[in-house]
């Protein structure tokens, strides 16, 4: 059960008890029972009065949080003779070889990781229908506590979207916040224990579903629930197989959860980021970002169809009506609007300011009333445009565009790579979105709007372009060449092999044998006896040699240079020294 510790669930009622109470005794003990005594109270009597009132709030709020530590108590009393349990009851071995359950964590901190863990859900379910498979938000009841979901979702979500009091102040320091953290010694999910210690006891319900469920294999979609895993494994022997799926276009540090027995990463220099932080190239798989398998279906329907007959179909196959005339004339460039909350009204404005005769598609999702804004505006004569709301058949209308123009978050700008589209970036959050927006300008499949007066001249340059790397074909050209439609089948594919338990197993048998000498002790710290891990979780280097920084080589060649002026002091101090120096240098590589 689920509760509310709010001002509209627990906090509340002990409001009203309290407040009712001190308003009781107050009447009781002046005897205002007439509005003619209330009249005549002095000035301290009604502000002690108040201070009274509000003592009362304070109370329901501190006694509310006093009952949510007591039960957090007694679930993390609960969970530690369950997790014992769990660790007893495990096998050695799998029942018979075939994976039967798979449990795919996601966090709805945006749309993308949502998509991507449905999309591996529908991939799994094509491949074997026999395999259960069960998909978790982290961000939601009953897997989260309240609490967290306010600080982690909620208040993240305005903040990075300046709806909070500190406006675009809050984007930008978010930004750099993201930015500071990208290390995996500080991150603040790699580096942090205490941090990592009030996560999982407000996730309490998601590790009972682990233990109870006892899932084959556990993919990630977020690197909230990696974190968790890798510490039950490393901590308390739980021998669980879990893989990570990397959502973004670049690997921050927050992803790199150890031990974790495959990553699965969108393009190679992710796959550098995590190999020369110590992950081995043999658990690093470039798949791409997993999308729907409609978009598959959607792109293989269409192959050999001319451009006509493609636009027809999606005339056909769409599940809201569009009038036929947006196709009436000859080959205009369709470009699809993805609603960017705010700035909707502004972009295609700016959209039909264009030259060159287009036909638009807005997609304004639930938001009605910027769908009802837009219909008042005119549109010129040479454009045609439809306003959608939401609609389940996003691959049919990517299949068919030439251009998006949306926020670069990782799934929707791996759809439109996947289809061949051109990416028109607009509103990129700082962190993430600003990198992958970089992405797509490296590799020539987009561009970047700062201002959005700059829509006409830029699109209409691209659009009357015919043979230059500047041209729409080109930027389609280069993100066809990106593109990785099948993402989401060949991580279910591994997902349904014997890989991921025999890389678990494999990577116990290094580090150390899972005996009952192992098993959960109890902490001398009960709250969090579960929870208490090392500091600084260990590392699976690789084999080769990590690359070294600028500053390390300087450190290098003023530690030679101090060797050098030493030599005279004797042999036996030199030597001493040099090991010194080199023991400082393997530390900082370290």
């Amino acid at each position: 059960m689920q509760m509310d510790y709010g001002w509209f669930g627990l906090a509340g009622v002990f409001a009203v008890i309290f407040v009712a109470s001190v308003v009781t005794a107050f009447i009781r003990l002046l005897q205002l029972y007439t509005w003619q005594a209330w009249t005549t109270l002095y000035a301290s009597e009604v502000a002690a009065f108040l201070a009274l009132l509000l003592l009362a709030l304070i109370l329901a709020k501190v006694l509310a949080t006093v009952v949510h530590l007591l039960v957090t108590f007694c679930k993390i009393l609960q969970y530690r003779n369950l997790l014992h349990s769990a660790v007893h009851a495990q096998d050695s071995v799998r029942r018979d070889g075939k994976v039967q359950k798979v449990l795919i964590c996601h966090a709805s901190v945006g749309a993308g990781h949502t998509r991507a863990a449905q999309a591996l859900a529908a991939a799994i379910q094509r491949l074997d229908d026999t395999v259960r498979v069960k998909v978790v938000d982290l961000m939601e009841p009953p897997y989260a506590d309240r609490t967290l979901i306010y600080f982690y979702k909620d208040w993240y979500l305005r903040l990075v979207g300046g709806h909070t009091l500190f406006g675009e102040l809050g984007t930008h320091c978010v930004g750099f916040l993201f930015d500071r953290a990208n290390s995996v010694q500080n991150s603040f999910s790699g580096g942090n224990a205490l941090q990592r210690r009030l996560t999982q006891s407000f996730l309490l319900n998601f590790l009972h579903l682990v233990c109870d469920m006892k899932p084959d294999v556990v993919v990630h979609t977020h690197f909230l629930a990696p974190e968790l895993l890798a510490s039950l494994r490393r901590r308390h022997g739980l021998r669980v197989p879990h893989i990570t799926v990397v959502t973004d276009m670049d690997v921050h540090a927050w992803w790199y959860q150890q031990p974790t027995d495959h990553y699965f990463v969108p393009r190679s220099l992710a796959k550098y980021q995590l190999h020369s932080d110590g992950v081995p190239e043999s658990d690093i798989t470039i798949s791409g970002i997993p999308i729907m398998p409609q978009f598959s279906d959607a792109l293989n329907d269409i192959r050999g169809l001319d451009s006509d007959a493609r636009r027809q179909r999606f005339l056909a196959q769409m599940d809201a009506p569009l009038d036929p005339s947006l196709f009436d004339a000859g080959h205009r460039p369709l470009i699809v609007q993805m609603s960017t909350g705010r700035s909707v009204e502004a972009i295609y404005k700016n959209l039909l300011n264009l030259e060159t005769p287009i036909a638009l598609v807005v997609v304004c999702g639930r938001q009605a009333d910027s769908r009802s804004s837009l219909e008042r505006i005119r549109v010129p004569q040479r454009h045609r445009v439809a306003l959608l709301g939401f609609t389940s058949c996003i691959h049919e209308l990517l299949a068919v565009a030439d251009a998006v123009v949306t926020k670069p978050g990782g799934l929707i700008t791996s759809e439109a790579l996947a289809c061949g589209n051109m990416v028109v970036v607009v509103d990129p959050y700082p962190g993430q979105e600003e990198r992958n927006a970089s992405m797509l300008l490296e590799e020539g499949a987009g561009i970047w709007i700062w201002d959005y007066k700059d829509i006409p001249p830029k699109l209409d340059a691209i659009f009357s372009a015919s043979s230059s790397r500047f041209s729409l074909s080109a930027y389609q050209e280069n993100a066809r060449r990106l593109a990785k439609p099948d993402a989401a089948f060949v991580v279910a594919r591994y997902v349904l092999s014997e890989l991921p338990w025999k890389r678990m197993m494999r990577d116990s048998a290094l580090t150390q044998e899972v005996t009952e000498d192992s098993l959960p002790r109890r902490s001398s710290s009960i709250l969090f006896g579960l929870l208490g891990e090392e500091d600084t979780p260990p590392r699976r280097f690789s084999p080769e040699k990590l690359r070294l920084e600028m500053g390390d080589l300087n450190n290098l060649i003023d530690m030679q240079a101090m060797d050098d002026e030493d030599e005279s002091d004797g042999t036996e101090s030199s030597a001493c020294s040099e090991e010194e120096n080199c023991m400082q240098v393997r530390n900082q590589c370290l």
